[in-house]
């Protein structure tokens, strides 16, 4: 908040320069106030640190292979509630295996591996049950 509100007072100030006949002298008191502001700013906000721990921290637990990510994907999709999906890959190549409930069901599962960042190629090992 308070660093909207420095900008709002920065930003009036400017309009107020402009709007009053606004001299070349008048760019050294514009700079010194824009300067004041921004010392503000930053004394405003908190330190790096407290900024990026939870961020970092929030990285690491990020999934990184591609079959982790497709594995995160599919338990994510409601669309999959109650299908068991066994994930594997090779490198970007990632193997989809399990007994899917209908046609559907398979098709949207390899969509959304193939559209994962990362996944180079979808092996559709998916079954679907006999009626």
């Amino acid at each position: 908040m308070r660093q909207f509100s420095a900008v709002l007072i920065l930003v009036a100030l400017f309009l107020v320069l402009v709007g009053s006949r606004f001299q070349a002298s008048d760019g050294d008191k514009l700079a010194a106030v824009s300067r004041l502001t921004a010392r503000k700013v930053q004394a405003a906000l908190p330190p790096a640190v407290n900024i990026a721990a939870p961020v970092d921290a929030l990285r690491k637990e990020l999934p990184t292979h591609a079959d982790d990510v497709v594995r995160a994907r599919l338990a994510a999709d409601k669309r999959f509630v109650g299908v068991e999906f066994k994930v594997t890959a090779e490198g970007n190549v990632v193997t989809l295996r399990g007994v899917v409930p209908d046609a559907r069901i398979k098709r949207l599962a390899v969509g959304v591996a193939e559209n994962t960042v990362g996944v180079d190629r979808v092996v559709d090992e998916l079954a679907i049950p006999a009626e």
